[in-house]
């Protein structure tokens, strides 16, 4: 098996690329994403929910990317660690944020994603000890 790391960041590279049908086709049909505005809007379900939100995300950022660091095996998914670099189209504003990825896996597929500025949020409900993953 591949390493996770180099899986992940492989994932990643179809969202900074722009390919929404590859971004999406890594997703179940059925598949809930939880991006980090989420907080306020509510997840995107589904592959037409995830192409809502990538069109959604392009209107908004003259340039997004997501660089991965990290990433861990747990029980139920995988943790990827990391950043999201963006600029705001009409503001212009750059900022990077540091993000951890929880994703649930229905085989080679993410059935369950979420992003999290909160480090200490995304190891609660991933149910695991940020010391565990050493």
């Amino acid at each position: 098996m591949a390493d996770l790391l180099d899986v992940a960041r492989a994932r990643m590279e179809a969202f900074n690329r722009g390919d929404v049908d590859a971004f999406v086709e890594q997703f179940t049909d059925d598949a809930e994403w939880w991006p980090l505005r989420s907080e306020t809007e509510g997840p995107y379900r589904g592959h037409e929910g995830i192409r809502a939100w990538f069109a959604d995300t392009t209107e908004t950022f003259e340039s997004i990317h997501a660089d991965v660091d990290a990433a861990h095996l747990i029980p139920g998914g995988a943790l990827g660690f990391g950043a999201l670099e963006v600029k705001g189209r009409e503001s212009k504003a750059s900022l990077r944020v540091p993000i951890v990825w929880f994703f649930r896996f229905d085989g080679e597929k993410i059935c369950w994603g979420r992003a999290y500025s909160d480090r200490a949020a995304a190891f609660q409900d991933a149910g695991v000890d940020e010391a565990s993953l050493g």
